[in-house]
């Protein structure tokens, strides 16, 4: 008796002195099992060792970039603690120029205020300068009238000399007549005698007095001309001091600007400092979080080693079930029953031909789940010669199966290789792992616009 006859009849004491058809086809039910389980063994296999490559990768991905973060991280403590030491140096400036800022801010107060009584000064100079002028018109005034009087004294002189000229002719003429007279006109020839004498010192007095008047005249000129130089003098002083005047005006104005200015910059100094305390303090919290951050890629760092751990023992463990899968087919393979007739009754390159139009469908081509499911559906039931119809997309994924699919993934399955390489497939009769009956599989791509192949259309077709 076979191993596998044995191992049916420990499972199987109720079944006393069964005949060679039962046990033949308790066999063949059993080989065929055993064969779906090995296939599906070696397909979880396959699944393991897929789903250990990807966490594998993951785990190569996540180290090095956690490598990466963690010298980014390492670099961003080092810059942030160069900012750091850059922003108290900063805080330190600004200090600084906030007390610069209130000692200029103190000394253009003093400035706005001697500004302020140098204004005051040069309105009560330009007072004094304005006084000054009004005094020099008086003044001018008062020569012209001057120069007046002497002129008016220089007329009455040239009238005295005409009186003193005319009274010498007189005085000359009795002289003359005295001297006619004789005797008789000698006292009155005294008297001509001293009336010149009186005219002549008339005349001294007159001349002398003409010229006391014509220095006075000169000197009174040269008075105006004094004053005119003075009265000249003095309006361009006035003149300057309105322009002065205009100047400490702008003058003040611009302090005033300057002040309120350097208020200003004083005002956004202390809150430029207060900002810069503010941002010391937030700085402290990031270096404190980029530290907690550290801590926490060295703990998963930690974790991605267990990882790696776990995956090791992940790829024994497929390792033993490889082992378990091959042992198991062989034993199959040992048993040696012709489980069915090898004779294919269907016609395969018809169901081929009937596939290959299907897929070229452009409802199929949409790749839309919903399609799929009601135009897959439609073809199973048109031809009942076939036990299991799916389709998949490029990446091996499924997108519809009816019965629903055991596997999550055909990248390993050969019609699902040769298919998306753009082949027609068929398979040869091996037991169907939804029917547990013999069957042959046939595959075929789905080509988008004749040209793209965007996924896989397959079959089961019975052979019972």
């Amino acid at each position: 008796m076979s191993a596998v006859a044995r191992w049916f009849s420990r499972n199987n004491p109720s079944a006393e002195g069964p005949s060679n058809g039962d046990q033949h086809e308790r066999m063949t039910k059993l080989l065929n099992e055993s064969v779906v389980i090995s296939d599906q063994l070696h397909a979880a296999v396959d699944e393991v060792d897929q789903t250990i490559g990807h966490l594998t990768d993951i785990a190569d991905q996540s180290a090095v970039q956690e490598q990466t973060l963690r010298a980014k991280s390492s670099l961003a403590m080092s810059r942030i603690e160069e900012t750091f030491a850059a922003l108290q140096e900063v805080s330190s400036a600004a200090e600084e120029i906030s007390e610069a800022s209130a000692h200029l801010n103190m000394k253009s107060q003093e400035t706005k205020e001697v500004v302020i009584d140098v204004c005051r000064s040069l309105t009560s100079t330009d007072q004094v300068m304005s006084d000054l002028n009004a005094h020099n018109r008086n003044m001018e005034q008062h020569i012209r009238q001057l120069i007046d009087q002497t002129s008016y004294i220089n007329e009455i002189n040239q009238f005295i000399q005409e009186i003193v000229s005319q009274t010498s002719l007189l005085a000359l003429n009795a002289s003359i007549e005295a001297a006619h007279a004789g005797e008789s006109g000698r006292g009155f020839a005294v008297v001509a005698q001293q009336i010149k004498k009186l005219a002549e010192q008339s005349g001294e007095a007159v001349k002398r007095s003409s010229e006391l008047v014509e220095q006075i005249e000169n000197g009174v000129k040269r008075v105006v001309d004094a004053v005119e130089l003075e009265k000249a003098s003095v309006e361009r002083g006035v003149a300057e001091m309105a322009v002065n005047k205009e100047r400490m005006d702008v003058i003040f104005s611009r302090i005033v600007e300057v002040d309120k200015l350097v208020q200003q910059t004083s005002a956004a100094s202390s809150q430029q400092t207060a900002h810069m305390a503010g941002t010391t303090l937030m700085l402290k919290d990031v270096v404190g979080s980029v530290d907690e951050t550290l801590q926490s890629v060295d703990g998963t760092l930690r974790m991605t080693k267990k990882q790696r751990e776990q995956i090791g023992k992940l790829n024994r463990i497929s390792r033993n079930l490889q082992r378990s899968s091959a042992d198991l087919c062989k034993a199959v393979d040992q048993v040696g029953i012709n489980r069915v007739d090898n004779t294919v009754k269907v016609n395969v390159q018809s169901l081929l031909e009937w596939l290959r139009v299907a897929a070229t469908d452009q409802e199929l081509a949409s790749l839309d789940e919903i399609k799929h499911e009601a135009m897959l559906t439609e073809l199973l039931r048109s031809k009942p010669e076939i036990e299991a119809i799916w389709s998949n997309r490029d990446d091996g994924s499924f997108l519809f199966s009816l019965p629903e699919a055991g596997l999550l993934n055909a990248k390993g399955r050969e019609w699902w290789k040769r298919a998306i390489a753009g082949q027609t497939f068929r398979s040869e009769m091996y037991v169907s792992a939804i029917t547990k009956q013999p069957c042959l599989t046939i595959s075929v791509p789905i080509i988008k616009d004749g040209v793209k192949i965007i996924g896989v259309i397959g079959v089961d077709i019975s052979l019972k």
